[in-house]
């Protein structure tokens, strides 16, 4: 009976062994399992520390920053402040943005002047003339442009000055362009910029005008700036910098935006110059209460001096076959100077456009109808346009229009629409222009518009 016993205890004691055996090695998988955990806690330890030091001291340096911004800025106001001989008369009101909040400012600031319909009948209205490609997404293009190009800006409605929050102020490049900003806020302070016509809807050469006194006074006085704040060499770099950074857009935008972004302060620069040395800052300053009336008293400041006003066209009722105009606006001399060069060459569009005294334009039938009224210095004046503008319709439309006298009109083909238009023989010094791609509508403009006797 002791052999069974035995047997039994043996296979007792190898249950025992195996597990003791089971037992210590789900121990040492346990013991792996928590070292595996400890390395990856700690691991997450240090990595969540990490992060938070780093945080911490990109906090650090990005309150470091502010301060030393706090501080330039304080100098720059008070550069500008003694270039400009005008005092803020309240502090400036800074907010600072990422480039991504900056674009939706500006874009939201554009919805609040320019409706969606708005910008597709500017479009129209510019495309009809030729200055922009049909069907031009105009709105689109112009928030690209302006969040391209701005590196801060001073909103007149809400009197502040946006910003990037990476704009280091130790930086030449971003010194100057606060200043430029800053010299917008002197003329909002002083001069009340809502007061002038910069947002008028109906008259794009009129708004040039104001904005290039506008622009043109901020450039003068950044320009002094950059003397006084910035060595030769490192204005060098920074302007090759400022030219040289952010160019796609504005490189493939069509001639008449370009020149019309370019313009306000190139052109303004020179005709502020022009005012200031007949009288320095305070010369400048009085313009405020009598702005320029086109870009032909910007481009030629001695008409300003002579107190040349343009001549406002009037038509006494614009409705055509019961539609109102899609666009009813001024192309001014510098509007017909880039019509003219883009179609013609640079050295016709400025001479054929020197002598402008007012316009108008409207346009009809979804861009497919225009016309086109412009008044001139003299018949000689006249005459010279109308030669211009009878060699861009050719080069346009691919055929040459009749001169109108009395009766007739030129008709052509273009594309698969009938295509019809005149050039009023000039009457003293105005020269009208139509034309449209439907029968009904030429006639009726032709009826209503025509100079002709």
């Amino acid at each position: 009976m002791s052999e069974p016993r035995r047997s039994h205890g043996i296979w007792i004691a190898l249950l025992a062994a195996a597990a003791l055996a089971a037992a210590a090695w789900g121990w040492q998988q346990h013991l792996l399992l928590a070292g595996l955990d400890f390395t990856s806690r700690r691991a997450e330890l240090l990595e969540s520390e990490n992060s938070r030091l780093q945080a911490l001291l990109g906090q650090r340096e990005k309150s470091a920053a502010q301060s030393d911004n706090l501080a330039r800025r304080k100098s720059i106001e008070q550069s500008i402040a003694r270039i400009r001989g005008l005092d803020f008369v309240r502090p400036v009101t800074y907010d600072v943005l990422s480039r991504e909040e900056i674009k939706k400012t500006v874009a939201q600031k554009i919805a609040e002047q320019y409706s969606d319909d708005d910008f597709k009948n500017i479009a129209t209205g510019l495309s009809a003339l030729g200055l922009l490609p049909p069907d031009y997404p105009l709105r689109q293009k112009y928030i690209d442009l302006l969040g391209e190009q701005i590196a801060a800006f001073y909103d007149q409605h809400q009197h502040k000055l946006f910003m990037f929050e990476d704009a280091s102020l130790t930086t030449a490049q971003n010194r100057i362009i606060i200043a430029h900003e800053l010299t917008h806020a002197l003329q909002d302070q002083h001069f009340g910029l809502l007061k002038l016509p910069i947002e008028v809807k109906n008259n794009d050469d009129l708004a040039l005008a104001a904005s290039a006194l506008v622009e043109g006074d901020a450039t003068m006085a950044m320009s002094d700036f950059m003397l006084h704040d910035i060595s030769l060499k490192s204005l060098r770099e920074n302007l090759a910098g400022m030219f040289t950074q952010n160019m796609e857009q504005i490189a493939k935008a069509p001639r008449y935006l370009r020149e019309l972004l370019i313009f306000p302060y190139l052109r303004g620069q020179e005709f502020c110059a022009a005012v200031h040395a007949r009288g320095g800052f305070a010369a400048l300053n009085e313009v405020y209460n009598n702005p320029p009336a086109s870009s032909a008293q910007i481009l030629h400041p001695e008409k300003y001096f002579a107190h040349e006003q343009p001549v406002r066209v009037e038509f006494d009722d614009t409705t055509v076959l019961g539609q109102k105009p899609l666009a009813d606006n001024v192309l001014g001399e510098m509007g017909i100077r880039i019509l003219l060069s883009q179609w013609l060459d640079d050295a016709t569009g400025k001479a054929a456009s020197q002598g402008w005294r007012g316009d108008r334009y409207l346009v009809y039938d979804d861009g497919r109808a225009l016309v086109w009224k412009t008044v001139w210095m003299s018949d000689a004046d006249a005459d010279k346009f109308k030669k211009a503008l009878e060699d861009y319709v050719g080069k346009r439309f691919g055929f040459a229009l009749t001169t109108v006298v009395t009766t007739g009109s030129a008709h052509s083909f273009f594309g698969s629409s009938w295509l019809s238009g005149e050039i009023n023989e000039p009457q003293g010094n105005e020269v009208v222009f139509l034309w449209a791609m439907k029968r009904s509508f030429y006639e009726a403009i032709d009826e209503k518009f025509s100079s002709k006797p």
